[in-house]
């Protein structure tokens, strides 16, 4: 029987592999009349710790206005909205282990058991984990009532084209289940 042993590059391309995609969590007011609301706008939060541009805010800024829009919502700057958008990031620091181990062997044959001395070389790698997050307030009321994110989906983002793609797919994935049926 053959054991499959996973090497050292290899599980590091899994675990960045891994770092690449997201996750998409939502959280809403189960008591709130979704169905009233026809049109947004903008509010700044001071929630999120920084650590993106403000080409990828127009990008976050564009994709929630299109997917918004495209579910029949209509930007309302001259008088009162029904609900208020604000968006923002969080980006943490992420750490992961490897260890590769070298030499070390034991085994039967030729001589009646044989062995040798190894050793193990650990690395610490680090990664900024970047996640969205969309939150949606009453403007009547200013509660909160519908909130959504996209763990992960700033992660790893060094390619304009690649951030403008993956930032759309996200917005529409946390806004799928906006509004709640």
């Amino acid at each position: 029987m053959t054991a499959f042993r996973l090497s050292p590059a290899l599980l590091t391309l899994a675990l960045l592999t891994g770092c690449a995609g997201y996750q998409v969590r939502y959280d809403y007011d189960v008591t709130a009349t979704f169905a009233r609301y026809k049109t947004f706008d903008y509010y700044t939060s001071k929630k999120g710790t920084g650590g993106t541009s403000s080409l990828m805010d127009t990008r976050v800024k564009a994709a929630l206005e299109r997917e918004l829009q495209t579910k029949g919502y209509v930007l309302e700057t001259k008088a009162d909205p029904d609900f208020l958008v604000t968006y923002y990031p969080i980006v943490r620091e992420r750490r992961y282990r490897t260890t590769t181990h070298v030499g070390g062997y034991w085994g039967w044959g030729f001589r009646p058991f044989y062995g040798g001395v190894g050793t193990s070389v650990s690395q610490v790698h680090s990664y900024k984990e970047g996640t969205i997050v969309i939150e949606i307030v009453d403007f009547k009321t200013n509660k909160l009532i519908w909130q959504g994110a996209a763990d992960g989906a700033l992660t790893g983002l060094s390619d304009p084209e690649d951030a403008n793609e993956v930032v759309g797919r996200a917005v529409h994935d946390i806004l799928a289940k906006f509004p709640p049926k």
